[in-house]
């Protein structure tokens, strides 16, 4: 069933090329590292999973290691195509393009609001906005070298939003006296240019100032992006033991956001006017953000045995965002009638991190401990647009800031001066918000014998939110919300090394605030009871090399259980609002994880992963309002979770330094409404990159790449319903970039 699901065109041009990939390895080759295959290095150093430093095959957890060198050569160059070919990870795009909204999906865990199910950190610190959520739009990628992608929950090191795995964004280093410039090109108006210099003195001390600016037009309407971005870090060592390191970025990104396509129940798209790159709304939406980080690391060797970090980090973010929302209650096919919400939020978010970490070696014994404090404040004003009865009599047709849109011509038919239900920039919300985190933790890894290694960790965490409110829908008003929680996260790990491998067992925690965004605080609508979500996860891992280093693999069985999702249900109290934000939900997903780098020659690689998903919502009982039965969904397979994934890359170098290579990928069906009626979003995609010197200028090269060779049409599927598909967003077509490097 596998493989014929997969794309005929799509195998013929992959074998087609592969062959001649093979047979081009028969007349020139390269050393490579000693044909060791790029998926899986045995010197590749990682961090995240451990808070040390560890060679990838000593650590008993599922990680993968993503270049962002590599990634751009393959034209990867969207925000969350770092997630392209990581085991046990899924995406769709929603409102907008690349990594304007997207919802990400690690082992089958989906989540309340937004990327709330893990962690992102930026050379690993947490990067969680105030809304307990991962905007990837905010992480700096021109500045990121390299990323480490681990699944399953590390909350027993890094606190909250840990829940199924984190995503740690390491910045460029400071290596030696060198600089690179570049000039990238590509057709949909892309353009992208930038460079780094790095300088070291002779006290050891380091300097990098890096800077880039991209343009893109976008393939859509209204989906053109701009994105300027400067970064300096700086490495100072103060006598013979101790050494400071500090970094500064700045950036300003103003993106369009495009709209999506209606679907009938069935998920069928309807055919609109402009086809899939008209824009369907109410102008102009955008998402504008501007934003400074700056954070400070010192390091202290006390001696061979100890060793002290502290870390802090101060980041702010000026946000102004217009977006339209999908109305599914507005559509009505039969006029080619569909509705939007004009949504227009301004604010300001302030967060400050501080961390002290001690690692100490005694004995058998590697501790790492450590103490961390975050406060977040945003200051936020959202407005409105759109047809509106306020008190719900009928009078405006029962709507909600609804915007109704004519999709066989794009015009919107409800906005003329004469309707006086129609209001614009509405202010409905205006709230200061304040979280604030305090965390501690312990982990002792034990040499049990030289082979078998036990790891025990164990982090508390207390939490609080404040909220006040001086405008609550449309009202002035002085009101203040509350809440508070706390969260224990246990992990143990036993690993044994095999050969030239390792097998190990964990368990581990993870668990998020659950506090989610701020509309779900105001006073007069929602009454809360406060508890975090929590995911137990269980995994049993085999890692290793074997065939003289030239096959590697990383295999792994997981099964995980979520308790406390957050859910809304009638408030039982009459005298208090009229909705009630407590928990009660319960899922489980299980499956495993397979990769695999061969190395057929020095220059010649392939690499493939697979992934098998089986989620089900254990517990599933939503509250029927206006006298409505209770909806039973227990039983049923959690929306955009895809049971099956493959990835698969063969790349071959060749004499001189030139490189090909091409990527397969294929995602499986997923449900796409919550009742599971609705099946679909499968696709498949071939891309071809390669990279070569230029002959006689040892100093330049010029790397190609061609995404979606096939231009191949695909759509991201959603469900505003929980009993049909509603809305689409396009999958991006067929793009080609070429960058020209120039190394001094």
């Amino acid at each position: 069933m596998l493989i014929q699901s997969f794309g005929l065109r799509a195998g013929h041009v992959a074998l087609l090329s592969i062959s001649t990939l093979l047979t081009a390895s028969g007349f020139a080759q390269t050393n490579s590292d000693e044909g060791v295959p790029s998926s899986l290095r045995i010197e590749e150093v990682v961090v995240t999973a451990t808070r040390v430093e560890k060679p990838l095959l000593e650590v008993p957890a599922s990680i993968t290691l993503q270049s962002t060198e590599e990634l751009r050569l393959k034209g990867f160059n969207y925000g969350t195509d770092e997630f392209r070919g990581v085991p046990g990870v899924f995406f769709r795009r929603g409102e907008g393009d690349g990594e304007e909204f997207p919802f990400v999906s690690i082992r089958g865990v989906t989540g309340n609001h937004g990327n709330d199910t893990f962690l992102a950190l930026v050379d690993g610190i947490p990067f969680v906005g105030p809304d307990e959520e991962v905007l990837l739009y905010e992480v700096p990628y021109p500045v990121v070298d390299s990323i480490e992608i681990v699944r399953g929950p590390l909350s027993a090191l890094y606190g909250r939003g840990a829940i199924a795995g984190a995503v740690n964004y390491q910045t460029r280093g400071i290596s030696e006296n060198r600089g690179e410039a570049y000039l990238s090109a590509g057709n949909e108006g892309f353009g992208r240019v930038g460079g780094h210099l790095e300088r070291r003195f002779d006290n050891d001390a380091g300097l990098l100032l890096s800077a880039t600016y991209e343009d893109f037009e976008g393939w859509r309407d209204n989906s053109e992006r701009k994105f300027g971005s400067v970064f300096l870090k700086g490495e100072l060592p103060i006598g013979e033991a101790s050494k400071l390191t500090g970094w500064l970025t700045y950036y300003d990104r103003d993106s369009e956001v495009p709209s999506v396509i209606p679907t009938l129940g069935d998920g069928t798209p309807v055919e609109v006017f402009g086809g899939d790159e008209s824009f369907l709304g109410y102008l102009p939406t955008y998402n504008r953000s501007e934003g400074m980080i700056a954070a400070g690391r010192f390091e202290h060797r006390f001696d061979s045995d100890i060793n002290l970090t502290i870390t802090g980090q101060a980041r702010q973010f000026d946000s102004d965002i217009r977006l339209n929302f999908y109305d599914f209650f507005e559509f009505d096919p039969d006029s080619n009638i569909m509705g939007v919400n004009g949504f227009a939020s301004e604010n300001t978010a302030d967060i400050f991190f501080g961390e002290a970490v001690l690692d100490w070696s005694r004995g058998r014994h590697s501790f790492v401990m450590g103490v961390s404090a975050e406060q977040a404040t945003l200051d936020e004003s959202d407005r409105w647009s759109g047809e509106i009865d306020p008190f719900f009599s009928g009078e405006c047709g029962f709507r909600f800031y609804a915007i109704l849109i004519d999709y066989s011509t794009g015009e919107v038919t409800n906005d003329s001066p004469d309707n006086e239900c129609f209001v614009r920039d509405e202010l409905r919300t205006v709230a200061d918000t304040t979280n604030t985190f305090y965390g501690a933790f312990i982990q002792d890894e034990i040499a049990l014998t030289e082979q078998l290694t036990l790891t025990l960790g164990l982090r508390y965490d207390a939490f609080e939110r404040e909220v006040d409110f001086s405008v609550v829908g449309t009202q002035p008003v002085d009101q203040r919300a509350e809440g508070d929680a706390d969260a224990v996260s246990p992990k143990v790990s036993l690993a044994y090394e095999v050969g030239s491998g390792l097998v190990y067992g964990s368990y581990s925690r993870g668990f998020n605030s659950n506090f989610g965004p701020v509309f779900q605080w105001e006073p007069d609508r929602f009454a809360r009871d406060e508890s975090p979500t929590t995911i137990d996860s269980y995994e049993l891992g085999w890692k290793g090399l074997s065939a003289n280093r030239r096959l590697s693999w990383e295999l792994a069985l997981f099964y995980l259980e979520q308790d406390d999702r957050r859910i809304f249900v009638p408030n039982p109290d009459s005298d208090g609002p009229p909705t009630l934000a407590t928990t009660g939900q319960k899922y489980s997903s299980q499956g495993f994880e397979s990769a695999l780098g061969y190395a057929f020659t020095d220059a010649t690689q392939l690499t493939l992963s697979y992934t098998y998903i089986d989620a089900e919502w254990d517990e599933l009982v939503i509250a029927g309002s206006f006298g409505a039965p209770d909806q039973d969904f227990s039983g049923v397979t959690p929306q955009g979770v895809p049971e099956n994934m493959l990835y698969a890359e063969l790349s071959h170098s060749f004499q001189g330094g030139a490189r090909v290579g091409m990527t397969y990928e294929w995602y499986d069906d997923y449900f796409v409404d919550l009742s599971n009626s609705v099946s679909d979003g499968g696709y498949d995609l071939v891309g071809v990159y390669a990279s070569s010197p230029i002959p006689g200028l040892p100093d330049l090269s010029v790397d190609l790449s061609i995404t979606n060779l096939l231009d191949e049409e695909y759509y991201f599927y959603f469900a505003g319903s929980r009993t049909m598909a509603t809305n689409v967003t396009p999958g991006v077509p067929r793009l080609a970039r070429a960058t020209l490097r120039w190394k001094f």
